[in-house]
């Protein structure tokens, strides 16, 4: 199936959006072009109009730079450093370079004193000179320097080519798309669909992971098989021999490398690490605040700002908070106020504004979402920039570095099986049977042992909409099925998270927060600790048919024995199932449902109720409203 993207501007009216120039979605982007025999002046437009598309991403400043083969873009919203010092493409000081940049180099004013010792002069106090003048320095090797989250594109006009790089676990995104041996490249995928001069086609195997596994953003993929990702932890050259992508960071490499065994030393070097993580990340020349949910992750970096970094008894923390609904958590958030003198500032997601801002909301995450608790992020993130916060502090990472999914526990029996460790398993499986762990923990061990036949038997009675020809043609080619189960335990799973799912989380934090001008940093993800948590020892993660052990023992001082206690796991949840079922809902339901099977004949089966429970309903809506913006 081939289809035409319709003109940005007329996805804007259509759906009475406002248009780009009043659009208050502001935070950086970068874009551009590359052809090593040649570019056009309407190229150069084209440069241009991604960086209109993209100015809700920038508002504060943008740029353009153009020679005979390349074409740079970059939209900017300043945080460190509020000059226009910081203006964007950034030259080299002999003119060879020429930068774009989107995101933070934490730990620039280290670098840049390291790299002051060794002759380099500044003219600057940006983060953004640093990065370039790291790479002069050092060349490639630079990205193993920074401490950050980054994607940008570096041009090198004497050999006429183009460097672009992604950080470690992809918290920044880069988009491209090849046509014709012409390289483009933006920050958002609506850019990129604004300015492709051929059709875009639906990738199907991008629909099946997204129905039939509830993930997005694999690896390089997109919604659309023209244009890809460049995958987190990779860079690629691009020039006359064409485009080539290097791995430089692989979270592989550090599984089974802690040297401590003691529990107490590992302990107080976690303590460390994540203080410090939380440090750098409070380095900012406009407001910060956090988002605070009940959970363990975002109270203990709360309760860290306020025992380590002095922070005002008015820090603002902000909260979704469905009242008198048994998943709403501000009675935890009430005890953690007790301690920590934050302000608690709450919004209050509901199902017929969800579906009144529906358009609104798919339109800045690009691609469908994978349930509602990323549209109580969505308002999260409006309710701060109402109060004036430009910079959030916020948890994300942490159920990743620390084994805090309650299916986690699955993978962790899986591997004490696999080992033989028979007294071990049977005393965790009786432990988490008594702490009543979520079901999801006995589900995942037993899609683990199930032979390959009854796994896709059984995955396949979980969509029962899908056409069953469609199923077995995509599970072969599916990275989830073939790599991400593929693991012998507890750590390598974490890897596979890593690898490829933690990825669709970042792209709906970016976007969600990109959304209001906000700037979203998630201290967990400080890769001093991802490194260093994936080398300790799998049975200090989980441990008595507790997951986050290690963590709770770590850094539970932070927070209040209220939320330690706590055997659920929410994380901005919202009553979603709930909202499905009222009329509103249900009526769009039914006529997306069927929209979706008149377009899609190959994939969804006629007449086919969906589940109650579950993200079913969500997605479906989702995927209509982002096929009517974007086909």
């Amino acid at each position: 199936m081939c289809v035409k993207f319709t003109n940005i501007k007329w996805v804007y009216l259509k759906f009475a959006l406002p248009l780009p120039d009043e659009v208050t979605y502001q935070v950086c982007g970068i874009a551009g072009i590359y052809n090593s025999i040649s570019i056009t002046l309407p190229d150069i437009e084209l440069v241009k109009r991604m960086n209109d598309v993209q100015k809700h991403r920038g508002p504060d400043d943008e740029g353009i730079y153009a020679d005979d083969h390349c074409a740079l873009g970059h939209r900017r919203l300043a945080i460190i450093d509020l000059s226009k010092d910081g203006h964007q493409p950034f030259v080299s000081d002999d003119g060879r370079f020429q930068l774009v940049y989107n995101g933070e180099i934490y730990n620039y004013i280290e670098l840049r004193d390291e790299l002051q010792q060794l002759g380099w002069e500044f003219r600057t106090r940006t983060d953004t000179e640093v990065l370039l003048k790291a790479y002069q320095q050092y060349g490639k090797a630079c990205l193993s320097r920074f401490n950050g989250m980054f994607a940008f594109a570096i041009y090198d006009t004497k050999r006429q080519s183009l460097f672009l790089s992604r950080d470690r676990v992809g918290i920044k995104p880069l988009y491209y798309a090849i046509v014709d041996s012409t390289l483009y490249f933006a920050s958002e995928i609506k850019a990129l669909c604004a300015i492709l001069p051929s059709s875009l086609s639906v990738s199907y195997q991008s629909l099946f992971d997204y129905l039939a596994f509830n993930r997005t953003d694999i690896y390089d993929e997109t919604f659309f098989n023209e244009i890809k990702r460049i995958p987190n932890g990779c860079y690629a050259t691009f020039d006359a021999n064409g485009l080539r992508f290097t791995r430089w960071w692989n979270p592989e490499d550090y599984l089974y490398t802690c040297v401590e065994d003691d529990i107490e030393e590992i302990s107080k070097k976690i303590q460390k690490i994540l203080i410090s993580a939380v440090q750098l990340r409070m380095r900012s020349d406009v407001p910060v605040g956090s988002c605070l949910s009940g959970g363990l992750d975002s109270s203990i970096l709360v309760g860290i700002l306020f025992t380590h970094h002095a922070v005002a008894e008015a820090y603002p923390a902000f909260t979704a908070s469905f009242p008198r609904h048994p998943i709403d958590e501000t009675r935890y958030i009430d005890k953690l106020n007790k301690l920590y003198p934050f302000r608690n500032i709450r919004t209050f997601p509901a199902a017929e504004q969800a579906h009144d801002r529906l358009r609104e909301f798919v339109l800045a995450n690009d691609e469908p979402t994978t349930n509602p608790s990323f549209y109580a992020q969505y308002e999260v993130m409006r309710l701060a920039k109402e109060h004036g916060v430009t910079v959030l502090l916020d948890g994300q990472g942490g159920d990743e570095s620390f084994a805090g999914y309650q299916y986690f526990h699955g993978f962790y029996l899986y591997g004490l099986l696999r080992e033989k460790k028979l007294s071990q398993f049977g005393s965790e499986l009786l432990k988490s049977l008594f702490r009543k762990q979520d079901k999801s923990a006995y589900q995942t061990l037993l899609f683990q042992i199930l032979p390959d036949s009854q796994r896709k038997k059984l995955l396949l009675k979980t969509v029962p909409y899908l056409h069953p020809d469609f199923f077995y043609e995509y599970i072969g080619t599916s990275r989830i099925y073939n790599e991400f189960f593929d693991v012998d335990g507890l750590n390598q799973s974490l890897v596979r998270h890593f690898q490829y799912k933690l990825e669709h989380l970042l792209r709906m934090e970016d976007r969600n927060s990109m959304a209001f001008s906000l700037e979203a940093r998630v201290p967990y993800l400080d890769y001093r600790l991802v490194e260093y948590l994936l080398g300790v020892p799998e049975n200090l993660k989980i441990r008595g048919g507790e997951t986050k052990y290690l963590q709770k023992r770590a850094v539970g001082q932070y927070t209040v024995p209220e939320i330690i206690r706590r055997t659920d796991k929410i994380g901005f949840g919202t009553p979603g199932n709930e909202w499905m079922l009222t009329e509103s809902w249900q009526n769009l339901t039914i006529e997306s449902y069927n929209d979706l099977v008149e377009t899609f004949p190959e994939v969804f089966r006629k007449n086919r109720r969906l589940p109650e429970k579950g993200f079913d309903r969500w997605k479906v809506n989702q995927l209509a409203t982002w096929k009517d913006l974007f086909l």
